[in-house]
């Protein structure tokens, strides 16, 4: 009972800081030209992430107990991942960020992002390689049509040389 209180009183603390830090940001970037959603300005991103981090340090004491997730996991005795699996996990997402970084500057949206998400999904032990394909291709294509066509982002889909 000790360890739950502390644990809420743990999650409000964390909550509150967390939008303080927002609204800290939305401030700050209320000093900058907001702009609008088709001509951004420079403190547009930073408004949007201010208002992300107030709502998500909202919910952190509303989310549920940790302590008795966990308890309920282990009553339905649901599968854990065993720590190679996680490890295996956590690399696989920063590999396939690291990829995305390298190869958006080098070779342009499509292949990064279809290695990003190809290697991310390895990280899955259930995925196969051929599911980790069909995944890539699919979000390499949803990508390109939202962030060329729809939002008209400005990175080249593919460069040579």
């Amino acid at each position: 009972m000790g360890s739950t209180i502390f644990s809420r009183k743990r999650d409000l603390w964390g909550g509150a800081f967390i939008a303080l830090c927002g609204a800290l940001t939305i401030l700050e970037a209320t000093s900058y030209d907001i702009g609008e959603l088709a001509r951004m300005g420079p403190g547009y991103f930073p408004l949007m992430v201010g208002c992300f981090l107030v709502a998500l340090g909202i919910l952190i004491p509303l989310s549920p107990d940790p302590d008795e997730v966990q308890d309920e996991l282990i009553e339905e005795k649901l599968p854990q991942p065993a720590q190679r699996d996680r490890v295996r996990g956590m690399a696989c997402i920063a590999g396939g960020i690291a990829l995305f970084i390298i190869l958006g500057s080098s070779v342009g949206f499509l292949p990064a992002t279809f290695a990003l998400v190809f290697v991310s999904a390895l990280g899955d032990t259930s995925n196969s390689v051929k599911s980790a394909t069909i995944l890539a291709l699919a979000m390499t294509a949803f990508g390109a049509v939202v962030f060329s066509w729809a939002l008209q982002l400005q990175f080249p889909m593919l460069r040579w040389g």
